[in-house]
């Protein structure tokens, strides 16, 4: 019986353990010393049963000690006292220039980022609303959105032809260069943002894609039949050439329309489960890569652009700025 209590007793301190890593405050060096001292102690006393017995107790009622130091009632009585004793003038202006050196270390850090839209290549890069939208929005902030022409005018076009163009883009400008950047890209300007990305892991923090066109050699009947387009055979040709499935390895959000009859939705469902995939490759290999998020929506088909207004909180914490969206409606009449 005094096998099983102490048995009892180390498994009550290993769940104690695993609650007070989270709650206790101590640095983990500490712990980590301190419990290599504990379990030596232990180890020691394999002959003074009731020694060993009473440091065990001892140690699990300091571990239960240490998690309940912030019980319900402490935070109750805490916010009870903020109530009837609020704080002075002095200390809320404190707090307030507090949480303005936070805010703008925010934003400077924000601003520290390039972040550049990629357009669809059907549309130029002044008619597309996403482009508009960013634009206007970030600029609430002092950010610009940099929104280079991937096309041109050029009917002969390509994807590849669009990808050397915003690789020109982001190599020109001056002190721009060495900056990281965050990428923004709709439709088939996804899909060249995603390239752009694979292609240059060392310079993008960040990718967020409305609608990617993965597979695009699949898909192209779909986008004659939808909107009436024609690709040149040059188009066609280089879209053979392209990877299915870009490796992006920096974190990424998609915003893809649960109806879309152009590009599926289950593309980019599998693009989330091949970064799984390589995740659970724990070092293995050299395709790890980040996290990646999937939002549907739905109603919109392939113009998931016209939901950006409604999806600007995600927007805005994947990329970990202010809710820039909320300026927008407050100018609005």
């Amino acid at each position: 019986r005094r096998t099983d209590s102490r048995t009892r007793a180390r498994l009550m301190i290993v769940a104690a353990r695993a609650t007070a890593r989270v709650q206790c405050a101590a640095p983990r060096a500490r712990r980590h010393r301190s419990r290599r001292h504990r379990v030596a102690r232990a180890s020691s006393g394999v002959n003074d049963d009731d020694a060993s017995d009473a440091a065990m107790y001892e140690e699990l009622e300091k571990i239960n000690a240490a998690n309940n130091s912030k019980s319900a009632s402490d935070w109750i009585g805490a916010w009870s006292k903020a109530i009837t004793d609020p704080p002075s003038e002095a200390e809320v202006e404190k707090m307030r220039a507090a949480a303005m050196a936070a805010e703008e270390e925010r934003l400077a850090e924000a601003r520290s980022y390039r972040y550049v839209f990629a357009h669809d290549l059907l549309s130029g890069s002044g008619d597309s609303f996403a482009g508009k939208y960013l634009k206007d929005a970030l600029g609430m902030i002092d950010i610009e959105l940099e929104t280079p022409d991937l096309v041109c005018g050029n009917a002969e076009y390509t994807v590849s032809s669009a990808l050397e163009k915003l690789t020109a883009a982001l190599n020109g400008g001056e002190g721009r260069k060495e900056r990281p950047v965050r990428l923004i890209g709709s439709s088939t300007g996804a899909l060249v943002a995603a390239l752009y990305a694979e292609r240059n892991r060392d310079r993008v923090d960040k990718v967020f894609l409305l609608a990617p066109t993965w597979g695009l050699a699949n898909i192209l009947t779909n986008f004659e039949k939808s909107y009436g387009v024609k690709f040149s055979k040059a188009f066609v040709d280089d879209a053979s050439t392209l990877p299915e499935y870009p490796t992006v390895t920096c974190p990424a959000y998609i915003v893809h329309g649960h109806d879309d009859d152009v590009s599926p939705l289950d593309n980019s469902a599998r693009w989330m489960q091949m970064a799984s995939q390589w995740m659970r490759q724990e070092g293995d290999s050299d395709e790890n890569v980040a996290e990646r998020r999937l939002l549907e929506v739905s109603g919109l088909g392939h113009g998931v652009e016209t939901a950006l207004p409604m999806s600007m909180g995600r927007f805005t914490e994947f990329f970990k700025i202010p809710r820039v969206d909320l300026y927008l409606r407050e100018r609005e009449p």
